[in-house]
């Protein structure tokens, strides 16, 4: 009887060793396949955040606060860390015009396009973005290609045997860190490119504030720019005299020797008379 006790026991014992096992070979599984999964997440959401993007946005807009929104979005952009590359203002008979180029830190770009479209009407938003990761990845590559045989000619140049050696190595050298300095200009470029967005932004005066004025403003706007006009009557009829003068000085001259001819005339009938 107490050998069946102790067997049922034993087995009792092997069962639930069993069952153990068992349930933590699942939890590993489930542990592993749960890390696995979090692994190929990260990995995936690295490769996204590391994509080298180039985005370019244009805004069309149009207001009537012209003088407010321009200093406006001059703030906002040293606000957002950015800086307009270039602009031009240029204003007509009646409303003005701007036009600018504005680089944006990626991370603040919505921020702002937001802020641009706010208080005033959006005629017109385009927006592009270029992948170039795989340029950029390039141009890395080459870097570490060349940064590498540029320390090969290094060593080399140090046991150089002969002077011919030696300039020849020289001579490669110049040529690698030309490359290395092109690359990295080109590799600089696209950071810039990627890391400010590039917005061109053109902002359109619709209609512009005029104070109103008040009865008695108007009458002596009224006074006063009749005076103007006088002014201006005055002044043409003095430019016309001036200007025909030429024309009068003339006809003058020939009506005086016309009237000293008639006098003399006259005076040498008479003196014949009189003889």
């Amino acid at each position: 009887m107490k050998k069946i006790f102790a067997l049922t026991i034993c087995v009792i014992l092997i069962i639930a060793a069993l069952c153990g096992c068992a349930e933590s070979t699942a939890k590993n599984k489930v542990a592993y396949d749960s890390e696995s999964t979090i692994v190929e997440e990260t990995l995936q959401s690295d490769i996204v955040d590391s994509r080298k993007l180039i985005k370019e946005i244009s805004l069309d807009i149009e207001t009537k606060d012209y003088d407010n929104y321009i200093e406006s979005i001059r703030s906002n952009v040293s606000l957002n860390g950015g800086y307009i590359e270039t602009f031009n203002e240029s204003n007509n008979s009646k409303f003005r015009y701007f036009t600018a180029i504005i680089r944006i830190p990626v991370g603040e770009t919505d921020g702002f396009t937001e802020f641009a479209s706010e208080n005033a009407t959006v005629k017109r938003r385009s927006e592009s973005v270029e992948d170039v990761t795989e340029e950029f990845v390039d141009v890395e590559a080459r870097i570490k290609v060349y940064k590498a045989e540029e320390e090969s000619l290094l060593e080399i140049m140090k046991q150089a045997g002969n002077v011919t050696d030696l300039l020849s190595v020289k001579e490669r050298l110049a040529e690698v860190r030309a490359q290395i300095e092109s690359y990295t200009a080109q590799l600089k470029s696209l950071e810039n490119k990627t890391d400010y967005s590039t917005i061109t932004l053109t902002v359109t005066e619709v209609e512009r504030e005029v104070k109103t004025e008040g009865y008695w403003g108007k009458i002596w706007n009224n006074i006063i720019n009749g005076f103007k006009n006088v002014g201006k009557i005055i002044t043409s009829l003095f430019a016309f005299a001036l200007s025909a003068i030429p024309y009068l000085v003339i006809p003058a001259i020939i009506a005086i020797v016309i009237i000293i001819f008639v006098r003399n005339s006259k005076k040498k009938k008479s003196s014949d008379n009189k003889q």
